[in-house]
């Protein structure tokens, strides 16, 4: 076990990665594809791990700046019979919605990402597909309007957000989806050789084949423009306050109705809850608040020490350690603001008010604008050079804390059940769930888009350990897999498109609004499936592919739902059993 000294200074780095603030020096997250004149190219993830931690290729790759270079780009692959996948700048989704295959063409939006123009008669506003989020919400701002949904982090692409069906925490008006504020798109599309193999199509509110295209996972075609509506500014009013568990599953509901915006942080194995009540306030209400909850820049150094140690924690099992981080990290906070500001520098007092502009989301290591470069003396685009430099906290280039996020999403209905359940398996050994850095519960309305919520659901969103080396077993992960899949199965729940799933995507086209509708818009615009790829094609079930990977170790990545022993990790101790509480689970335990 480590030395308490080193102990208590891996516990104050893991802090100060999450909370520092206004360090300069930033070297700006690489771009996701990497390409070799002989080689063909890679790409990453913002991670540099794939759920399967398999390679990511593409025969060729192109950066268009225009419309017009998009569509050469779509519409010479297709006369080359090449498959097409489009991705951000940098790269946020987890499942491999991006791998194109070694014969492939990707498509990168990082030169495609400008505001297009604000029409403030029609409270809207137009951006090309590789738009960074945080321009888009501060364009609208300074034409005096507010985009309500958002998630925290502002460094994702406009096309991104939608296509994975990114959201916030709301269930008032549109809802808390990015997606639901979509009135216009414009889509490159295939063609046929008398149209010149490809074609930009026009979708507004009026044509019903808008709902595949806000959320479309990138099947339909590439996204060229996209036009959200807008509303008059507001400012939004946080408080935040920690509770004991006990009467959660009664009172989450009402809360997350009662409060715009609202959102809860559950800690489980602290039996705790943050209650954070963000509600909408008048423009001319005091306050010039500030959110700085995610993407601040932190050093290279403190980063890599807080990962080691990290690391080690789970390699010794030192349960006391881990549970120490999760109180400091996501308990301790509430009372300095939990990374909300009254104003650019200081907490002082709940609640925090601001413009939603500077409340919604945060940001900043992604780099001042879309086209920013990397000082080549401190960073490359495959290594940091410098480890006094600063890079957001889960660089690819940075020897950084892996992990899985998986959010469940549960009917609105169930959903005092579903919490008693996960009470259930926490009580049977409370510090096992020290790894999750607090249960992130939001709210998601409804939806008309085809692949969208059928109903109501709250998202319990699970962020933990993932293990460096394939085949390593996580700590106590039969806790997690049994929460998981009790949710899945048991209470018909989904999952977000663009995070952690692995084969519990399998069934998930069953729980949207109509995957039939889908296809077939799908089938319109791209009949031949340019524009699909192998994960997608076992997603939904497409040429008898599966997402469902059964191998060696397979359980230990969510490639599969354990059958035998050997999907586990046996030679480590790790077994196939069922379930504690949901008898029907199938998880790798470790049996001394």
């Amino acid at each position: 076990m480590m030395q308490r000294s080193n102990y208590f200074l891996a516990i104050f780095v893991v802090c100060l990665v999450y909370l520092v603030l206004g360090l300069q020096g930033v070297c700006i997250p690489p771009p996701p594809i990497e390409c070799n004149v002989n080689h063909g190219c890679k790409i990453f993830n913002y991670m540099g791990i794939w759920e399967d931690r398999a390679a990511c290729n593409a025969a060729t790759a192109a950066w268009p700046t225009s419309e017009t270079e998009l569509l050469n780009a779509v519409a010479n692959a297709v006369k080359n019979k090449q498959k097409i996948r489009v991705v951000s700048r940098l790269a946020h989704a987890l499942p491999r919605l991006v791998c194109v295959g070694n014969q492939g063409l990707i498509i990168s939006t990082q030169n495609y990402a400008s505001v297009v123009s604000v029409n403030k008669t029609a409270m809207t506003i137009t951006v090309q597909s590789g738009a960074m989020m945080r321009d888009v919400i501060e364009e609208a701002a300074k034409e005096g309007f507010a985009f309500p949904a958002m998630i925290y982090w502002n460094g994702v692409s406009a096309a991104g957000v939608i296509s994975t069906g990114a959201h916030g925490s709301g269930l008032a008006g549109k809802g808390s989806g990015v997606y639901e504020y979509v009135v216009a798109m414009r889509l490159v599309v295939p063609a046929s050789p008398s149209e010149g193999y490809a074609k930009v199509i026009s979708l507004t509110e009026a044509d019903e084949d808008l709902e595949a295209a806000r959320l479309s996972l990138g099947m339909l075609g590439a996204i060229s423009e996209i036009t959200f509506s807008l509303e008059p500014m507001f400012k939004r009013s946080v408080s935040a306050t920690v509770k004991d568990d006990d009467d959660l599953e009664n009172v989450t509901e009402s809360f997350l109705r009662d409060h715009e915006f609202a959102e809860i942080t559950w800690i489980p194995s602290h039996r705790k809850v943050v209650f954070t009540s963000i509600d909408r306030v008048p423009v001319d209400t005091p306050g010039d608040g500030l959110c700085a909850i995610i993407g601040i820049p932190a050093r290279v150094r403190d980063i890599e020490t807080a990962a080691s140690a990290y690391d080690t924690f789970q390699a010794e099992e030192d349960v006391d350690a881990l549970c120490h981080v999760i109180e400091q990290l996501m308990i301790s906070p509430v009372a300095i603001g939990g990374g909300f500001l009254n104003d650019e520098q200081n907490f002082t007092r709940y609640p925090v008010i601001g413009f939603n502009h500077h409340m919604q989301a945060s940001g900043g290591c992604q780099g001042s604008h879309s086209n920013q470069a990397n000082n080549l003396e401190t960073c490359t685009p495959t290594k940091v050079l410098d480890k006094n430099a600063t890079v957001c906290t889960w660089d690819r280039r940075v020897q950084t804390t892996l992990g899985f996020d998986v959010e469940l999403r549960v009917p609105m209905s169930l959903l005092r059940e579903a919490i008693k359940d996960v009470k259930k398996i926490r009580n049977l050994n409370p510090r096992s769930l020290c790894d999750v850095a607090g249960i992130f519960i939001r709210s998601i309305k409804k939806s008309k888009a085809y692949l969208g919520p059928v109903d109501d659901v709250v998202a319990f969103e699970l962020k933990s350990y993932r293990p460096r080396k394939r085949g390593t077993p996580k700590w106590n992960e039969d806790v997690y897999e049994e929460i998981e899949q009790m949710v899945i199965e048991k209470y018909g729940g989904g999952l977000h498109w663009g995070k952690s799933g692995g084969y519990l995507f399998g069934g998930l086209t069953k729980k949207v609004v109509s995957f039939s509708k889908f296809l077939k818009v799908k089938d319109k615009f791209d009949v031949h499936g340019v524009f699909s790829n192998e994960w997608t094609n076992g997603l939904f079930g497409i040429g008898g592919n599966r997402v469902e990977e059964l191998r060696a170790g397979c359980a230990l990545d969510k490639m599969c739902k354990c059958r035998e022993d050997k999907h586990c990790a046996p030679n480590k101790g790790y077994y196939c059993k069922e379930g504690k509480v949901w008898k029907n689970a199938r998880v790798c335990r470790k049996i001394n």
